[in-house]
């Protein structure tokens, strides 16, 4: 027979995750009590999706930069494995390194959305988000970032499939239109694990604001040029796309370069 193997002990990633996972249930039996109750004020009506974005995004490449322990590189530390990457504000490196992206201010809401079920919320799944600075590099990977981890992290769904990043306006590099990269997992099984993700897409950034960001902005500049040549017919990732795929994908934003920009997105999944 078999010796039985002890168990492992919990990381504290996957400790911060199970917390969050209970706070959300907690939320969510709370929010269904006053719900039958008529209770006002504890139960928040979620918004519904708009008109056409029911749909399910389509799934994408991860891209040479994930840094999510799998993948078509593997030549930089898995940052879901790390300490500290859950958080909702991800201007600055974690976990002992101490840099900061600098960038025009995007406040960012994901919605998660069960397309198979009239477009109803997907609480507790686990968002990883991650993007290029504004000049184009990506921690952990480009040469001089390679010590810093920030624009990288993860949120938990609440009650309403609902998560928020506070970040940077990302920049634009040469062959590829302004982008976002999120990967979506479950939590129940602790922290997120390459092998176990739901899915892996990419997020658009409007036109008017990329050529207001990077037009009028200091510290963009090599994204202007970049801009200049790229369009998302030219992109080689959502130019295979259908128009109401480019139009589930492109973040809605409201701003200005000067105040920074608020942006939504509404992510489609089969269940």
């Amino acid at each position: 027979m078999t010796e039985p193997q002890p168990a492992l002990a919990p990381t504290e990633l996957e400790r911060d995750l199970r917390r969050m996972a209970r706070r959300l249930a907690l939320t969510r039996m709370l929010g269904a009590s006053a719900a039958a109750l008529g209770l006002p004020g504890l139960a928040r009506a979620g918004d519904a999706a708009a008109v056409g974005a029911c749909i399910a995004l389509p799934e994408e490449t991860a891209g040479p930069y994930p840094a999510n322990g799998g993948g078509p590189t593997s030549n930089a530390a898995n940052v879901l494995a790390s300490s500290g990457v859950v958080r909702s504000d991800l201007r600055s490196s974690f976990g002992g390194a101490g840099g900061t992206a600098q960038g025009v201010p995007l406040q960012l809401t994901i919605k998660l959305v069960d397309v198979s079920a009239g477009c109803a919320p997907l609480p507790g799944r686990a968002v990883y988000l991650w993007h290029c600075t504004r000049d184009g590099g990506y921690s952990l990977y480009t040469r001089e970032l390679r010590d810093e981890n920030f624009l990288r992290g993860v949120q938990v769904s609440d009650a309403h499939g609902q998560i928020s990043f506070q970040t940077i306006f990302p920049g634009c590099y040469p062959g590829r239109y302004p982008h976002l990269h999120l990967e979506v997992y479950p939590t129940a099984d602790g922290a997120p694990r390459y092998d176990r993700k739901y899915l892996t897409s990419q997020l658009a950034l409007p036109q008017d604001a990329c050529g207001a960001v990077y037009g009028e902005t200091r510290g963009y500049e090599s994204s202007l040029q970049a801009y200049a040549r790229i369009s998302l017919e030219k992109d080689g990732i959502f130019s295979d796309n259908s128009p109401a795929e480019i139009a589930a994908q492109t973040v809605v934003m409201k701003g200005s370069p000067g105040h920074g920009y608020v942006g939504r997105a509404i992510v489609g999944m089969l269940g």
